[in-house]
């Protein structure tokens, strides 16, 4: 005998065919491979009554096997006085089908444990958390995966909707009208410096830490920027709050890094940056060459123009970095400090990426807490 599965709509039919024959029900059963007390039940759950009678409760033929009135001689008798069914395998079919999606509806949570559920996510969708960062957080008291999570948002059960999500709201696709270039882009020379030359150097020094370095972008009216420096092998971000962002202050940003960690650390911690052709990234030796001992501190190469994707990692530190700075609206409002609390923030969270470790505790463990110290000094 097989294991229980549903029933097709084909196997309804052989149902019906079986029925109007007068087979057993034994025999139908031996024929799909079910048990019979299962095909009892699926014609006695999915009948349909055809007509009322004055008595509804002495027809033998209706009260067991076949439960309906298929094969009764007294079928198209005027005078039988019981009420009447068939049994339709297409209608059965559907209404199983609507059976097999309520069943699967709704959740599987008592009341008190969910409006709990719901003020934990609330609240940390409220505080830039990410529905893991707050399934780690509160593992003592959330019982469900983040995937159920995500389908109780999606599904609208929970008062934190899809649009409280980042990234969970489709973006409208830009409009183009022309690429766009900086000017001083064309008196660059980034030979040695290109995303060819940066993949003929990590396949000679494989294993090697690549930084990627971007601006998060402003409104035009602002005169500050915010500056994204990130490690992706450990996700690790630095950010910076740079005003009137130019050649000299991106140089002093990574000399402020040598000066805070020593010229040793930064060489050992920063071997290579990997950045796009803004015209702010276009001082090679400046940003290449130590300012206390005149030597290379690290390599620096471009991405090629309009691929983005070729520095994946930044990118997505600018997407999470909305959710404190959103599109459309002033930064400079914020002072260094704001910067500072907010790159702290995004270095607490755990992680899918890193087994459920922080940045923190992923760069403490690589490296040490005494580097990470003087980073944030």
């Amino acid at each position: 005998m097989k294991d229980w599965k549903h029933l097709t709509l084909e196997q309804r039919k052989v149902i019906s065919n079986g029925i109007s024959h007068n087979y057993k029900l034994k025999e139908i059963a031996e024929t799909l491979g079910f048990d019979p007390t299962s095909i009892s039940k699926e014609v006695k759950r999915n009948r349909e009554s055809t007509t009322i009678g004055k008595n509804i409760t002495n027809c033998k033929r209706t009260q067991r096997w076949p439960f309906v009135c298929t094969g009764c001689p007294k079928k198209y008798n005027n005078q039988c006085v019981f009420t009447k069914y068939k049994y339709d395998p297409k209608k059965a079919q559907d209404k199983a089908d609507i059976n097999l999606i309520n069943s699967r509806k709704g959740i599987d949570i008592e009341s008190e444990k969910f409006k709990e559920l719901d003020e934990i996510i609330k609240a940390g969708i409220d505080n830039k958390k990410s529905i893991y960062q707050i399934t780690i957080e509160n593992k003592d008291r959330i019982d469900k995966s983040v995937t159920t999570l995500y389908r109780y948002v999606n599904n609208g059960y929970l008062t934190t909707k899809k649009i409280n999500l980042p990234y969970a709201v489709t973006y409208k696709k830009r409009k183009h009208n022309k690429k766009y270039e900086y000017s001083e882009n064309k008196k660059i020379d980034r030979t040695g410096h290109t995303y060819i030359d940066y993949l003929a150097f990590i396949h000679k020094h494989p294993g090697i830490y690549v930084w990627q370095l971007d601006f998060l972008g402003t409104i035009k009216t602002d005169n500050n920027n915010i500056l994204s420096f990130v490690l992706p092998d450990l996700q690790f971000i630095l950010l910076d709050l740079i005003k009137n962002p130019n050649q000299e202050k991106v140089v002093e940003f990574f000399d402020e890094l040598e000066e805070k960690i020593g010229t040793n650390a930064f060489i050992e911690l920063i071997p290579v940056i990997l950045t796009d052709r803004d015209p702010c990234f276009t001082d090679i030796n400046g940003i290449c060459f130590s300012k206390i001992t005149g030597e290379e501190r690290c390599k620096l190469f471009f991405c090629d123009g309009y691929v983005s994707n070729q520095k994946p990692n930044v990118e997505n530190i600018n997407k999470q970095l909305r959710l404190f700075f959103p599109k459309g609206k002033t930064i400079d409002t914020y002072k260094k400090q704001d910067i500072k609390n907010i790159n702290q923030t995004l270095l607490n969270r755990p992680l899918k990426s890193l087994d459920s470790y922080t940045s923190k505790e992923a760069f403490i463990n690589v490296f040490d807490e005494e580097l990470f110290d003087k980073l944030f000094r």
